[in-house]
């Protein structure tokens, strides 16, 4: 594990000396490379510059707003019928969060707030209940066959879903019905002559791995997000000020209006550097000898960067366990000592960061416009938020109260 932000630098910029580690090598035969197989995300050298140069890089780089504030406006609809009454937001944030990624994404309704019981977000909470467990990663429990064939069934039965996502967007695009969404960008690029096409399985991994990178750390950081506003009223009050005034009477911020929510963006910021969606990046493997201080790491050693140690650090950060949005004040505080790595850094950042960023200041505009939000009475995290295992173990009940 490595918490020291001059190796964290060397690891993220050179990445032909710290390649990542392939999955099928690091967890062979299980249901997570089965389900990741080779990505943008989880690869290396040609393979990573094929997938993310040619081919994703193009899908992101535009946006669709409007399809952003579609299901943030069906989620408020929610909370316009629970005024005063506690609700459990780390539920609302996944289901929220997997709307906007389908239509976003795919151009496709997973209606998980209308109906969470859906075949869709069935199997989709299946594969993700057997490959994210963190038990069942550590204790290996894949190892014992029926499990693993259990946990691959599922994986295939989510498969064939993406398949026929892809199948039905390959109609779309030939009946000239066009959404905008990443998933058309990605296949009108992939069409292009001048790219190294993509396999239709190859597609639908890195279908799996946008849902990783748009769905579950968004709900993470929205439910940490709005925690941490539940608890600090101050900062809550300032966010609120800043959206009422860059907005005026706005509900939804243009692209522009983005740009200008300078307080928003340190709270998301520093509420990812206290609660990072991701403990731990992808491991990488030393391709030759590592020489730090007195010690020497072997080439062929797997090194992880542990964000968490580093976003929490004493030596690297002041008070480190408060919650102190002016401390990103400063135009690239964040990134300029690789101090802050939210999403990773150097060549390889999270290509869904922007997507991330826009969705949570689209929710905080929303919200903050028309409610207060309190943590519910008698809260076991009235103190601070309850870990195990690095993952939040309660439910998070706030109340969403109308303002005059």
């Amino acid at each position: 594990m490595i918490t020291d932000p001059v190796i964290a630098k060397n690891i993220l910029l050179q990445t032909d000396v710290y390649p990542k580690t392939k999955m099928e090598e690091f967890m062979p035969n299980s249901s997570f490379a089965e389900y990741f197989g080779t990505n943008v995300v989880f690869s290396s050298g040609d393979v990573w510059k094929r997938h993310s140069r040619r081919v994703c890089n193009p899908a992101f780089k535009t946006l669709p707003l409007h399809l952003f504030s579609e299901t943030t406006l069906k989620m408020m609809d929610i909370l316009e019928t629970i005024d005063h009454k506690p609700i459990e937001i780390k539920s609302l944030m996944q289901r929220f969060t997997l709307d906007v990624l389908g239509k976003v994404a795919f151009g496709f309704d997973f209606n998980n707030l209308g109906n969470p019981d859906n075949a869709y977000v069935k199997a989709y909470n299946d594969v993700q209940k057997c490959i994210m467990d963190p038990i069942a990663i550590f204790f290996q429990t894949e190892r014992i066959p029926i499990i693993r064939h259990q946990n691959l069934k599922k994986v295939d039965k989510l498969s064939n879903l993406f398949k026929e996502i892809i199948k039905e967007k390959y109609k779309a695009l030939a009946a000239g019905k066009s959404h905008g969404d990443l998933l058309e960008l990605l296949l009108n690029a992939n069409e292009n002559q001048d790219n190294q096409m993509l396999s239709d399985t190859e597609l639908r991994h890195n279908m799996a791995v946008f849902m990783l990178a748009g769905h579950d750390t968004t709900s993470n950081a929205l439910s940490t997000l709005l925690y941490v506003l539940s608890t600090h009223k101050n900062v809550q009050e300032i966010a609120r000020e800043e959206v009422l005034r860059v907005l005026g009477d706005n509900l939804i911020p243009s692209a522009e209006q983005h740009k200008s929510l300078k307080y928003l963006n340190m709270i998301i910021y520093e509420n990812l550097r206290m609660y990072p969606s991701a403990s731990t990046l992808t491991p990488r493997e030393l391709t030759e000898d590592l020489k730090f201080k007195d010690f020497v790491i072997p080439a062929g050693s797997l090194l992880e960067l542990f964000i968490y140690g580093i976003h929490h650090s004493s030596k690297l950060w002041d008070k480190p366990e408060e919650f102190l949005p002016e401390r990103f004040e400063k135009e690239n505080a964040n990134g300029e000592n690789y101090s802050w790595l939210a999403f990773g850094g150097g060549s390889r950042m999270c290509l869904g960061n922007n997507f991330s960023l826009i969705e949570q200041r689209m929710v905080l505009c929303l919200l903050l416009r028309k409610y207060e939000i309190s943590l519910a009475p008698n809260s076991i995290h009235k103190d601070g938020l309850k870990f195990k295992f690095l993952t939040i173990s309660h439910p998070i009940e706030l109340i969403f109260k109308r303002r005059d």
